[in-house]
């Protein structure tokens, strides 16, 4: 029996332009990217910023190499200059429609900039006519809550990792028909949580798989989309 197909999604790839090179070329369905608002602008990367300082600090993320500038500054972190930063325009000329988008929002925002940020997203989706072919999820719920409100063409993922995020997430579902789609850890999921989200029809995708006997026994238990790093593993898994 054929396994289902899931959306094959390359996470981080959206971050570096060198990086959008390497997965525009690749046989995957979706590009991840991590969007912070700042300046009344999207900027797009996965690391924090050490503000006011134009710097960024993370880990080295698996299938990622780390830019060339970077060096230690405590055990694991490293950081580097924030030079000629990749802002979402861009992110969406360069890939002209190639691909879908997964967009993970991040930070967390006071006042009414939770609203700023997510009206920043959907006026620029808009206007590069990629409302229809982006999702947007994250772990900040307050801007998906906003995106939701200012344009029901953008498709709005809630992850979950942490039992509070659970719980809020199913409020929401028992509230609004439409709420169907998560993004999840493979560290949070258990077989409850399949079968409460499968019995609700929620749209699934589970982040982050690196190894192929994991993507085998999700997309088993009835994932919609993988998550990984490894863009062979991705490229081996069936074609939706």
């Amino acid at each position: 029996m054929a396994l289902p197909q899931p959306v094959r999604i390359a996470h981080a790839y959206g971050n570096s332009r060198t990086a959008l090179r390497r997965v525009l070329d690749a046989d995957v369905d979706m590009i991840e990217a991590d969007i912070w608002y700042r300046g009344g602008e999207v900027h797009v990367h996965h690391a924090r910023r050490l503000s006011p300082l134009p710097l960024l600090a993370d880990e080295k993320m698996p299938g990622h190499p780390l830019p060339r500038l970077a060096f230690p500054i405590w055990p694991g972190y490293r950081v580097w200059p924030h030079i000629n930063p990749l802002k979402l325009d861009e992110l969406l000329q360069i890939v002209g429609g190639r691909k879908r988008l997964l967009l993970d929002v991040k930070g967390r925002y006071k006042g009414g900039r939770s609203a700023d940020f997510a009206e920043a997203i959907a006026r620029c989706l808009r206007e590069h006519q990629a409302s229809s072919s982006t999702a947007v999820c994250g772990q900040t719920y307050p801007i998906l809550n906003a995106l939701r409100r200012t344009d029901d063409e953008i498709e709005v993922r809630y992850s979950l990792e942490r039992p509070h995020q659970w719980e809020s997430f199913l409020r929401k579902m028992n509230k609004h028909e439409r709420l169907r789609h998560v993004c999840i850890s493979q560290r949070f999921i258990d077989d409850e949580k399949a079968r409460v989200l499968e019995q609700n029809g929620v749209n699934v995708y589970v982040w982050t798989i690196d190894d192929p006997e994991a993507a085998r026994h999700y997309v088993e238990r009835g994932a919609d989309g993988i998550i990984s790093n490894d863009l062979g593993l991705l490229e081996n898994l069936q074609r939706r």
